[in-house]
Order: structure tokens, then C-alpha cells, then sequence
């Protein structure tokens, strides 16, 4: 006789497990989420972009505790076509998509006997250039983006239309006011930085500006100020690990007990079967004998 498939209250046993998995998991997520703070406001997992966390940020000069893992950051070049009217509409990224720059139509305007632009972008250790604005902390490289005619090597030195340039900001190990607030500083020769009008994602760890002209860009952010980073109240994230740990413990104890339920009910059963007589049709009074 066949084994009936196993099923507690109608959810076969399987989607239970499923469904405790699921907490635990949900668990681990909520206290990798808190935990991670300890850190840096950086280093929480968006909720709404997925649970994988972003690639190792790849430095120029890493810091001390990503240096012995760190892998040199890429960089690009590439070339646009020139019309009569300007640049056509080019995409340009480092192969490690740390850095990407648009350019809209006409971008840069044409030049007599050239019949395209060469772009260049090359990342650069940001100690080697000028200090930072007041408030500000490196958030990743900074990036060179040079633009030269072809074949007449001549350098653009400025922008005709709309270029955009997009960054993506290294994970901290300090405390920062939000990451919401990193912004592009920008620099002609990098001897002097300018924050740029900023639209930071973060949920892509992306901060993106327009690029006014050729030269140096760097993602930067605020640290946090010593006294929020100290006096950061952690109770209620604790208390809340402490909730969401009782939630899955009285799952998983329903789920055991519910469990052992439907197997000491499957074992009555096979006791049962085990015993019973293989049926036989009864012929009835008179049918099936001889006269």
C-alpha cells in the first residue's frame, strides 16, 4: 500500500520547512542589518535592493583593512564620433563599473579636420591631489576624464553640452551623517575641489553629477560628528533582534512539535496497514458456487 505523503494541517511537510527556513533566514538578514551599523550607516543592506552586498570597492591606495584583499581599480578609454554639429551620444565605463560617463549629443563641440574624440579616464589616488573641502571624506578614487581630438591630438578643454558622470562610493569603516550625502567635488587640475550638484543612490552605492568640464572627479561624504557616532542608542535594536529571535524560536518549536505529531499519526497508520488483510471481493449468498 502506498505511503501517504506527509502533511501537517494540510501544508505538506516540505512548504513547512520551507516556511521555517524562511524565518531563520529573514533573522539572519534583521541582525546582519543592525549588526552591520556598528560600522558604518554604509554598511546596511538596502531592504528594497536586494540582499547581495556590493562588490569590494577596488582602490588606488586602499586603506589598511582592504589592503591585503584589494584589487587594483580599472580604467577606460574609449572613442566618440564627431560630427558636424559635435560628439554623437556615448556611453563610456571602467571595466569594473566603478566609474561611467554620458555624453548627450553635441557634447563637445566639433573641430575643423578632427573626425572624433578620444576619452580617457584614469583612476587616481586622491592623497596625490588637493586636500578636501572642510566636512568632507574621500568616499572612494578620484578619476582623471581627459578628452582629446583625433587625429589631431588636440586636448577639449571644455564642455558644449550636457555630459554626466556617475561614481561609485566605497563602504566606509567610519560612521557618516547618511548615504544620502555623498556628492561629486570636481577639479580642473586638482589643486582645488568644488562640490557639485549631486544625486546619490544607494542603493546602487552610486552618486552621479553634471560634468562641467575635463579634469578630476571624486565621490566624498560627511563623517559623522563625534558625538552622534558615541552616543548612537542601540536598545532599540536590540530589543528588536531579541523580538524577532523569540518569533522564530516559537516558529521552529511549533514546527517540531507539529512534525512529531504527524509522524507518531503516520506511524498509527502503518501499524494499521501492517495488520490489515488484503480485501476480497465477498461473492454473496449463492453467487460464485456450483449447483
Amino acid at each position: 500500500m502506498s505511503r501517504p505523503n506527509q502533511s501537517i494541517a494540510g501544508r505538506p511537510l516540505a512548504g513547512w520547512v520551507l516556511l521555517a527556513s524562511g524565518l531563520l533566514a529573514a533573522f539572519a538578514y534583521l541582525a546582519g542589518t543592525g549588526l552591520s551599523g556598528r560600522t558604518s550607516p554604509l554598511a546596511h543592506r538596502p531592504l528594497l535592493d536586494g540582499l547581495a552586498p556590493p562588490p569590494p570597492y577596488r582602490w588606488v591606495k586602499p586603506p589598511p583593512e582592504a589592503a591585503s584583499t584589494n584589487k587594483p581599480p580599472s580604467g577606460a578609454t574609449g572613442s566618440v564620433a564627431l560630427g558636424p554639429n559635435g560628439t554623437a551620444v556615448t556611453a563610456i565605463s571602467t571595466n569594473d563599473g566603478q566609474a561611467n560617463l554620458l555624453l548627450d549629443p553635441n557634447a563637445i563641440a566639433p573641430s575643423r579636420g578632427d573626425r572624433s574624440v578620444r576619452v580617457q579616464i584614469e583612476p587616481v589616488d586622491p592623497g596625490t591631489l588637493a586636500a578636501l573641502p572642510s566636512g568632507l571624506v574621500a568616499a572612494g578614487n578620484a578619476y582623471r576624464i581627459r578628452f582629446s581630438y583625433q587625429p589631431s591630438g588636440k586636448p577639449v578643454t571644455a564642455l558644449a553640452g550636457k555630459a554626466t558622470v556617475s561614481l561609485v562610493f566605497a563602504l566606509l569603516p567610519i560612521p557618516v551623517t547618511s548615504a544620502f550625502d555623498n556628492t561629486i567635488l570636481a577639479s580642473p587640475d586638482g589643486k582645488a575641489w568644488s562640490r557639485q550638484q549631486s544625486t546619490a543612490t544607494p542603493g546602487t552605492h552610486q552618486v552621479a553629477s553634471t560634468l562641467k568640464e575635463p579634469g578630476y572627479v571624486m565621490a566624498a561624504v560627511p563623517p559623522a560628528p563625534p558625538e552622534q557616532a558615541a552616543s548612537t542608542n542601540r536598545t532599540p535594536l536590540i530589543i528588536g533582534l531579541a523580538a524577532a529571535a523569540l518569533v522564530v524560536a516559537a516558529a521552529a518549536l511549533l514546527l517540531v512539535r507539529r512534525v512529531s505529531a504527524a509522524r507518531r499519526g503516520e506511524e498509527y497508520d502503518d501499524d494499521w496497514d501492517d495488520g490489515e488483510e488484503d480485501p476480497v471481493d465477498d461473492p454473496g449468498p449463492g453467487r460464485g458456487e456450483r449447483r
